[in-house]
């Protein structure tokens, strides 16, 4: 994958989030541009980079969450 979440939004196929599987990447944006992409681990939770401070968490979906993607098939 690409490194930045704008990049990797361009990948994979777009699925409905009734659809989500773990592993599947979530993009959030606002204004048209994407700022941050996580990963789904099942039971409406993600795993994702929160910051400096914080390093990778999981937490629940936010409600800025735009589409979900599918990568890897199988």
């Amino acid at each position: 994958l690409p490194r930045t979440s704008r990049e990797q939004a361009r990948q994979g196929t777009p699925i409905k989030s009734s659809q989500m599987r773990p592993g599947d990447l979530i993009f959030y944006a606002r204004n048209g541009y994407v700022y941050h992409v996580s990963m789904y681990i099942g039971n409406g939770q993600v795993v994702h980079a929160a910051g400096r401070k914080l390093g990778i968490i999981t937490s629940g979906i936010s409600g800025n969450a735009v589409w979900a993607t599918r990568i890897i098939t199988g």
